[in-house]
C-alpha cells in the first residue's frame, strides 16, 4: 500500500466547548480512505496539523505504508530524538488512519489486525468537563453528574479542586457522591497540583468518599513526586495524559509512581505504541485507562479498538457533552449506549466522517 494523500482539518468548538478538534484523511493508493485525529492541546492545533503534514510527506514516499512501517521509518527521522507530545499527536493521527484503511482493506475491524481481542466491550466514564459549563455551581456539577448515570454511565470523573479552598473541593466530592449513590465509581482529576503534600492533605481528605481513583495529583513529569504521594495514600494514582515515550511510563512504573496509565490514544503516538505502553504496564501489574480529551468519534473508535485487545484495560474515557458537536462531522458505527462501548465487525475503526461538512475546515 502506497499514500496518495493526506488532508488536514482543523474544527473550532470553541465556541461551544472551548476545544477544538484536529482530523485527517489519508486516502491510499486503491483509493480507500483512513481517518485519523490528534490530540489537540489549545493553541496549538495549527501547529500539530502542520507537524500531520510534515510526517504525511514522508510517510507518502514509502513503498509500503502500513502502520507498522511507518512507525519504523517515518516518526523516527522527523523527530530526530526530539520527541513532543504534539509530534506522538501527529503521528498518532496518521498511524490511526493507516490503520483505518487496512482494516477496510482487509475486510476486518481493526482490533482483529492488533492481536488477540479479549474483550469487545468497553467500559466508559463520563468527563463532567468543568469547562463545557464555565462557573457551574457545585449543586449543577452534581445534577449534572446524577443525570449522566441516568443515561448509563456507571462511573463519572470530576474536577474538584476547581472549588477552593480545600474545604470546598472537600465538600464538591461529598455533594456528588451523595448525587449519584454508593454503586456509581466516582474519578477524581487533581489537575497537577503544585504540591505534594497538599495531593496527600487532598487525597486523604476526600478518601471518606470512596473514590475510584485520585488522578495526576502531581504533574506527570515529576514523577518522584508522584511516587512520593502514592506511597502515602490509600488511592489508585493515575498519570500519563501529558507526556509520549516509552521511557517516561517505564520511569513511572520503575518508581513506583501508579496504579494505572492513561496516555492519550490519539496522544501517545499510535494505537502501536499504546499497546507497547499497556504490555509494559501488565508486566509490573498495572492496568490503563486510555485518556480521550478527544471527538467522540475517531479517537474513541480508536480507543475502543486499542482496548479490545489489552488484557489490562480498565475504563475509558468519554465526553457527553461533546456528542451534539461532533455528531455534525462523524458517527461511529458501532454500539455506544448505556455507557459502554462494543466494537462491532465494521471493517476499519468503524467510525463515518462526513466529508461535505468538513470540506469547510480543510486548512
Amino acid at each position: 500500500m502506497t499514500i496518495q494523500s493526506v488532508r488536514t482539518y482543523y474544527v473550532d468548538a470553541r465556541k461551544t466547548l472551548t476545544k477544538s478538534f484536529v482530523f485527517c484523511r489519508i486516502q491510499a493508493d486503491d483509493g480507500t480512505v483512513g481517518w485519523g485525529e490528534a490530540y489537540a492541546i489549545p493553541r496549538r492545533e495549527r501547529g500539530i496539523a502542520e507537524f500531520i503534514k510534515g510526517l504525511g510527506a514522508m510517510a507518502m514516499t514509502l513503498t509500503d505504508a502500513s502502520p507498522q512501517n511507518f512507525r519504523a521509518n517515518v516518526q523516527g527521522w522527523y523527530d530526530e530524538g526530539h520527541l513532543s507530545i504534539d509530534l506522538s499527536s501527529a503521528a498518532s493521527a496518521i498511524e490511526v488512519a493507516l490503520w483505518d484503511i487496512l482494516g477496510k482493506q482487509s475486510g476486518k475491524p481493526v482490533c482483529e489486525l492488533l492481536g488477540d481481542v479479549v474483550n469487545r466491550l468497553l467500559t466508559l466514564y463520563a468527563n463532567m468537563d468543568p469547562m463545557t459549563d464555565h462557573g457551574q455551581s457545585m449543586d449543577r456539577l452534581a445534577q449534572r453528574c446524577a443525570a449522566i448515570t441516568q443515561l448509563g454511565f456507571e462511573a463519572v470523573k470530576i474536577y474538584p479542586m476547581e472549588y477552593q479552598p480545600l474545604e470546598q473541593a472537600v465538600e464538591c466530592v461529598r455533594r456528588v457522591r451523595a448525587a449519584i449513590g454508593d454503586d456509581t465509581r466516582l474519578l477524581l482529576d487533581a489537575w497537577a497540583l503544585p504540591d505534594a503534600a497538599f495531593a496527600v492533605e487532598a487525597a486523604r481528605a476526600f478518601k471518606p468518599f470512596n473514590p475510584f481513583w485520585f488522578e495526576e495529583p502531581v504533574a506527570g513529569e515529576r514523577i518522584d513526586a508522584m511516587a512520593e504521594v502514592r506511597s502515602q495514600i490509600a488511592l489508585p494514582v493515575v498519570t500519563g495524559e501529558r507526556q509520549a515515550g516509552l521511557h517516561h511510563f517505564r520511569a513511572v512504573l520503575e518508581k513506583g509512581a501508579a496504579d494505572i496509565l492513561n496516555p492519550d490514544i490519539v496522544g501517545v503516538g499510535g494505537l502501536l505504541e499504546m499497546l507497547e505502553i499497556a504490555r509494559l504496564a501488565e508486566s509490573y501489574g498495572a492496568k490503563v485507562a486510555p485518556h480521550c480529551w478527544n471527538s467522540t468519534t475517531v479517537a474513541v473508535a480508536a480507543m475502543a479498538h486499542a482496548c479490545a485487545v489489552m488484557p489490562n484495560a480498565l475504563i475509558g474515557e468519554y465526553f457527553p457533552d461533546y456528542e451534539p458537536f461532533c455528531g455534525r462531522f462523524g458517527i461511529l458505527e458501532f454500539d455506544l449506549s448505556g455507557g459502554k462501548a462494543t466494537v462491532g465487525e465494521t471493517p476499519g475503526l468503524g467510525v463515518r466522517m462526513d466529508e461535505d461538512a468538513l470540506a469547510g475546515h480543510e486548512i
